[in-house]
């Protein structure tokens, strides 16, 4: 896990390949699918969207809302996550928006919400 490979079918789609540099993740992601709730700020108007989530790590997790976010901007999550009771807030920074889609980072966990977050990987990859 880690990198992304890239297939190649023929010379001249070789080419087009020669200058991209794999990407490389900081955690492994596990696929996943509950309840978030995303609490941001929309055209000037505090707003609650309901979404779901996509893939989740340690750093954070892709989610499925009914906006577009900007690349930057800050939001509040709330979770339970997988396989626990917990409900976590946590804040994020948008890193990725493509159309619902966003990919979003943690910041400035507890250590209480990394570690249940830690554990919560842990228990999804010994299910992998």
């Amino acid at each position: 896990m880690g990198q992304v490979a890239y297939i190649c079918t023929s010379p001249a789609m070789s080419a087009s390949f020669t200058n991209v540099s794999p990407q490389v993740r900081r955690s492994r992601r596990f696929k996943v699918n509950f309840a978030i709730k995303v609490f941001a700020i929309l055209r000037n108007r505090k707003v609650v969207l309901q979404g779901r989530s996509h893939d989740l790590c340690e750093e954070g997790m892709a989610i499925y809302i009914p906006a577009e976010l900007e690349r930057g901007q800050m939001v509040q999550v709330e979770f339970v996550l997988p396989h626990s009771q917990q409900r976590l807030g946590v804040s994020a920074i948008v890193r990725d928006c493509d159309g619902f889609r966003c990919g979003i980072q943690f910041e400035n966990l507890t250590a209480a919400d990394h570690q249940a977050v830690e554990k919560c990987c842990e228990t999804l990859a010994a299910g992998a």
